[in-house]
């Protein structure tokens, strides 16, 4: 009896170490083709964007605002032409906001990790194109930087005390030396991408909510405004707002980005000024302007009895913001 139950828990013991050992090997191969397409990712097209942007007609204050965009391709446009990026969508916003010129540069790029945030912010702080001189009222509530990175700190492994100590000095830097608001995208569920599955899907999804609550926490430490990407990729389907990999948004999902980080400005610098709707809402504006130019019927001519048709209407943009979708 004794050798049957010793015989029935070796048998129970090598079941389980071969199950966990399978785990362990799906989870490395899991892995390992992720890592190879995030690698991959890094040779997408982006646009490179250094720009100005004008203010809106008759509003223009004489002066100029900076918007700065650092990290990766949660930020950057892949495989977008720079009318359609994040950088250009916030920039037009904030020139309509604030009613000024915005001088806006982005360094964000494709599979970017936290150890690159120092070379990025270098070329922020050097930029001619976002030197302070350019600028008569260069106080925070006219500088702006904005930050994404830690994706690629989940799928190529780095230890979490090494990426947010890089983190904090990048805000650091950014404030004293460039006198930034500084927004911070932090790490999204990674676990919530399209086509993973367990084991990788349980470990994505527990490590990047670690990651993003970090990045979270240190921001804050460091009077920066941080987001959670994963709350902005919200109002229809996921499938919708990210690339069909799964790795990036699509070009829905960073219309919706820009648009969230347009608001969270907003209300930190407190806009006071009203964004005019009238040439975003068809049924506001466009067909204002036809029913005030179509001819009104003269007194003297006699009443028909054909219906009058209305000029069609499109439905408004669902990317959110109007400031974003200019």
């Amino acid at each position: 009896m004794g050798k049957r139950i010793i015989y029935t828990l070796a048998t129970m013991g090598a079941t389980a170490f071969g199950a966990g050992a399978s785990a362990v090997g799906l989870l490395r191969h899991q892995a390992g083709s992720l890592r190879l397409a995030f690698d991959d990712d890094e040779n997408r097209p982006y646009p490179t964007i250094a720009e100005v942007i004008a203010a809106p007609p008759h509003r223009d204050d004489d002066d100029s605002a900076a918007l700065a965009v650092i990290g990766d391709s949660w930020l950057c446009g892949v495989d977008l032409d720079a009318e359609h990026a994040p950088p250009t969508l916030i920039g037009r916003g904030l020139a309509r906001m604030l009613g000024t010129t915005v001088r806006v540069q982005s360094t964000a790029r494709p599979s970017a990790l936290s150890e690159d945030l120092h070379q990025q912010v270098d070329e922020v702080l050097r930029s001619p194109w976002l030197s302070r001189q350019l600028s008569a009222q260069w106080s925070e509530s006219r500088r702006f930087a904005i930050i994404s990175i830690g994706t690629g700190d989940i799928i190529h492994p780095i230890q979490a005390t090494i990426g947010i100590p890089i983190l904090n000095q990048a805000i650091n830097r950014l404030q004293r030396e460039g006198r930034y608001t500084v927004f911070v995208l932090v790490c999204p569920n990674l676990g919530g991408l399209p086509g993973l599955r367990d084991p990788l899907k349980t470990s994505m999804r527990r490590t990047s909510r670690v990651l993003a609550g970090s990045q979270w926490l240190a921001a804050l430490s460091a009077r920066a405004v941080p987001l959670r990407a994963t709350g902005a990729l919200s109002g229809t389907t996921r499938r919708s707002l990210l690339n069909e990999s799964g790795r990036y948004p699509s070009e829905l999902g960073y219309a919706q980005l820009s648009s969230t980080l347009l608001a969270a400005i907003a209300e930190r610098i407190e806009a006071p000024v009203v964004v005019d709707r009238s040439l975003d809402v068809p049924e506001k504006g466009e067909t204002a302007r036809r029913h005030e130019f179509s001819p009104s019927p003269q007194p003297d001519s006699p009443a028909t009895d054909t219906p009058q048709v209305e000029p069609a209407e499109t439905d408004s943009p669902a990317t959110g913001s109007p400031a974003a979708a200019s």
